[in-house]
């Protein structure tokens, strides 16, 4: 191995890294000595036992969907014996096998992607589970962008010695997953230019100890310090044929770049007449081609072109490896920029088309397509397309999003381009993209048939939807409607299901849903309109107002008919919501087990986000804090990974809710920083973020903006905003939560008429968790003998729900109220019982508070715990129920969703807590069934 000059605190760092794993990030210029570094930690692993996994980017395939992913991983997996391979593909892993086996995939999702990410990082896991693992990427900032988000996905999520990850790039002002890369890597190194005295000791290495210091100077100045400019400059000297020693030193003055590309190019045409074409062939196709490729782009026979191949390497452009490749990428950006424009685009069309031929995946032909002009050619449109394909089975909609996107520039033909159009829009909705409407609105336009349109149209619905843009689903519904007319039934029935299923998300299009939904009654449905029928007629007799257990009926209904699969994640996700509002708790439980194996099966985006936010809502609802703020997690993650900005509330507020309970106001007022802070239109959605701020606020003693926030969300929440009868009774509790921030701040009668307002409503609704939510605002806004008998039938209703969090708030308030009221003995036992209900659920702020409650009493209640089982967060808590039934902690963090770093820490601050040393000791201090809050 050659020796690094000035290279000390890199190779520290590099040393570093493979004793203690993580992640590190080489930044720096072109020549700067990257890829040296790289050889090197590359050789230190291989050295200390390490497996070595590496990988290049390059300019020609950044447009090759997980090209530097299939580098790493594909010919390991091939390669492995099939027990193994069984192995390193368990668990969560197996999402991966469409992407580097090929094998065919039963799910029709185009959202794949964060299922695709995930089953990356277990694969990681899986193989250093025998070995510990170097992953090496040098040329990062020409990786593709879907390899680029796994490996920022990856970097912080690297902890202890098994993995460790080695990334060297160029400086970039892209951002993006690039910046992203950067941000997360755990140590960044930066290699600085070499000094004069190391220039001149590679002078005298390549020249001997007589060259002169006027020399090495030169060398030192021409370079400026780049160690690949030094050895071009000092090789490009070498052959013009006199000693190097001789040189005057301002032979060496016109160096960098120019310099080096000036030597290799007088080099290769040195050497025999095809030589430069067979070395543009090759740059053409790329490192690690195949030299028989190589041959038949440059017209050569492959004994030919094994004889060039092995002069370029004497000739030191080409490393001697097998396949070829360039000794730096400098290199063959020099050897490239030596073709026209003209030649190297019909060298790229002549590589996609031999390589096409001989079965090449599709975004390795499309990776030459992308290097093309444009001039109509419908089989580039083809292959584009077969590309875009690819790329979505493979989890990658962003890729293939950019391929349709070329692909439209072509054009297509005339014939083709609504059909390219909708397949673009899929992609770039997958991804979380607006331009999805875009293109969808485009196809629209052009399609001349009523049904192709009506079709379209409902995809655009969709589409729309997907985004939370549920206005504009709600306007092209009903203009493709009013299109379709008579012309076929069945289309406009599913038209008006996905039209009643929007308007009802946004106060805007409210009013546009009532008779839509009556003429929907009148037809003959298909499943799919079924559902979303049942949906809106539910939606709109809850958010009306009416008993639960009329809303709640039609959705039962429908759910224990629904089949597999989901076919429209959105509607499912309403119908869950909808019953968890209407307290259907077990009928929500039931149906999430299997809807959570079909999301896992197919990898949809859309359906992890559907199941994983209604089943966070879900345990919110019960009380059970840990398992809410797991649920909750893997959608939030989702929705950022995605892209999906607009839906962030459905996830964050659940999770912001979780921490006030906890008693993490810091972490709840962090997750509503990453919603909007104001200017929401009025919807189902958007409402909740007001709702979860008021009840930030009033935790933190600010009830005068907490007031402010629950008014904005009966304001939100009004007939006069909706334009229909609107009644919030158990979906967000504003008005119990203004009669709180009342009361504190001095205003009683206000207090009694708000908490009264909703109690009347809610006694319609007749759902117990309602009805004891609005009985404990109004017993505490009316005090007295009057406010006592409300909380307990606050208390009383509550026994009937399994909604135990909500339980101990009662129980707490009730026996607070006894206190006051001089009834301190009968006090103990309902703030006992609260106290041990909060435990149970997590709810440290609400212990806390039940029992300073008990001690006011006169009674000696167990010390607030720093150690013990009420010192736990509720993410501790989860994973320590986990460890108690047996799973062990790779099967906790494929069942949360998280890394094995995270369940580690969790459980090490768990066992600290406890005062155990590890989890056999767990069933010993926390008893399995005082730590979890039992469902229906």
């Amino acid at each position: 191995m050659q020796q690094l000059l000035e290279r000390e605190r890199e190779l520290a760092v590099v040393d570093e890294l493979l004793e203690r794993g993580g992640s590190v990030v080489v930044e720096g210029r072109a020549g700067i000595g990257k890829t040296a570094l790289l050889d090197a930690a590359c050789q230190r692993a291989d050295g200390v036992g390490r497996e070595v996994l590496r990988a290049r980017g390059s300019e020609l395939e950044a447009g090759f969907a997980f090209g530097v992913v299939r580098q790493l991983f594909e010919r390991r997996l091939v390669s492995a014996e099939e027990t193994e391979r069984a192995t390193l593909l368990t668990g969560s892993a197996g999402a991966v096998r469409s992407l580097l086996l090929g094998e065919p995939v039963e799910s029709s999702a185009f959202d794949t992607s964060f299922a695709v990410l995930h089953g990356l990082y277990w694969l990681t896991v899986n193989l250093a589970d025998g070995r510990p693992v170097l992953i090496a990427v040098d040329d990062a900032h020409w990786t593709d962008e879907p390899s680029l988000r796994w490996l920022a996905h990856l970097a912080p999520r690297l902890d202890g010695p098994a993995v460790a990850l080695l990334v060297a790039l160029r400086p970039s002002q892209t951002g993006g997953s690039l910046q992203a890369l950067l941000d997360e890597a755990q140590t960044v190194a930066r290699p600085e230019l070499l000094s004069e005295t190391a220039v001149g000791a590679i002078v005298r290495g390549m020249l001997g100890s007589g060259a002169g210091s006027q020399l090495c100077a030169a060398a030192w100045a021409a370079s400026g310090g780049n160690p690949l400019y030094v050895t071009e400059l000092l090789r490009a000297a070498r052959s013009g044929g006199r000693p190097l020693a001789e040189l005057d030193p301002a032979e060496l003055m016109a160096g960098g770049r120019e310099g080096v590309a000036r030597r290799v190019l007088a080099g290769v045409r040195g050497l025999h007449p095809g030589a430069l074409l067979f070395a543009q062939a090759l740059a053409v196709l790329g490192d690690g081609c195949e030299l028989r490729h190589a041959a038949a782009l440059a017209g050569v026979e492959v004994a030919d072109a094994i004889s060039l191949a092995a002069a370029l390497v004497r000739l030191e452009v080409l490393a001697a490896d097998d396949p070829p490749r360039f000794v730096h990428p400098v290199v063959r950006e020099a050897v490239g920029a030596s073709l026209a424009s003209d030649a190297r685009d019909a060298l790229h069309r002549s590589a996609a088309r031999l390589l096409h031929a001989d079965r090449a995946p599709p975004g390795q032909v499309a990776a030459h397509l992308l290097a093309v002009r444009p001039v109509g050619d419908a089989c580039v449109v083809d292959r584009l397309r077969e590309a875009a394909r690819a790329a979505i089975r493979d989890g990658a909609p962003a890729a293939a999003a950019a391929l349709l996107s070329r692909a439209l520039s072509e054009p297509p033909s005339p014939g083709q381009r609504v059909a390219v159009l909708r397949e673009a829009a899929r992609a770039e909705a997958a991804a979380g993209r607006e331009a999805a409407c875009v293109h969808l609105e485009e196809a629209l336009a052009l399609a001349a048939d009523p049904l192709k349109r009506g079709e379209i149209a409902l995809e655009v619905a969709e589409t729309y939807a997907g985004l939370f843009r549920w206005v504009e689903a709600v306007d092209v519904l009903e203009r493709a409607l009013t299109e379709l007319g008579e012309a076929d039934d069945e289309l406009a029935a599913r038209l008006e299901g996905e039209l009643v299923v929007c308007g009802l998300h946004d106060a805007r299009r409210a009013s546009r849903v009532a008779p839509v939904l009556e003429r929907l009654s009148s037809r003959s449905l298909s499943d799919r309109a079924v559902e979303a029928q049942a949906v809106a007629k539910g939606m709109a007799m809850l958010l009306g107002g009416r008993p639960a257990a009329e809303a709640a009926r039609p959705l039962e209904e429908m759910l224990s008919r629904a089949a597999a699969p989901v076919e429209n994640w959105d509607t499912r996700a309403a119908l869950m919501w909808t019953l968890v509002a209407a307290e259907r708790f077990n009928s929500v439980e039931t149906a999430l087990g299997p809807m959570i194996a079909e999301v896992h099966r197919s990898g949809s985006a859309r359906g992890f986000v559907a199941v994983y936010s209604s089943l966070g809502l879900l345990k919110l609802r019960l009380g059970a804090l840990p398992e809410a703020d797991a649920a909750a997690r893997v959608a939030l993650r989702v929705l950022q990974e995605g892209d999906f900005a607009p839906g962030l509330a459905f996830a964050a507020t659940v999770l912001a809710d979780v921490a006030i309970e906890a008693g993490d106001l810091d972490a709840a007022q962090a997750l509503m920083g990453l919603l909007p802070q104001g200017g929401w239109p009025a919807g189902v959605g958007t409402v909740l973020i007001p709702a979860a701020r008021a009840r930030l606020r009033l935790a933190q003693g600010r009830p005068a903006d907490a007031l402010a926030d629950f008014e904005e969300c009966s304001r939100m929440f009004s007939a006069e905003v909706w334009g229909t009868e609107m009644r919030d009774v158990g979906y967000l509790h504003a008005r119990s939560g203004a009669a709180q921030a009342l009361l504190r701040l001095g205003d009683r009668e206000s207090a009694v008429s708000t908490a009264r307002d909703e109690l009347a409503d809610v006694r319609v609704f007749g759902a117990p968790r309602a009805l004891g939510i609005a009985s404990r605002a109004t017993g505490l806004a009316e005090g007295g003998g009057r406010g006592l008998e409300l909380l307990h039938e606050s208390v009383a209703s509550l026994r009937e729900s399994p909604a135990l969090l909500e339980l101990a708030h009662s129980l707490t308030e009730l026996g607070a109220a006894l206190r006051r009221a001089g009834q301190r003995n009968a006090a103990g036992e309902p703030l006992g019982e609260g106290l041990e209900l909060a435990v149970r659920c997590g709810a440290r702020r609400l212990a806390a508070r039940a029992r300073e409650e008990l001690r006011a009493t006169g009674a000696r209640p167990r010390r607030a715990w720093r150690t013990g089982v009420e010192a736990l967060t509720p993410s501790e808590l989860r994973v320590v129920r986990l460890a108690i039934d047996g799973a062990t902690n790779r099967e906790i963090a494929h069942q949360l969703y998280v890394t094995l770093k995270t369940v580690e820490g969790h459980l090490s601050r768990a066992y600290t807590k406890l005062g155990i040393k590890g989890r056999a000791e767990l069933p010993g201090v926390l008893e399995p069934e005082k730590t979890r809050v039992p469902t229906p």
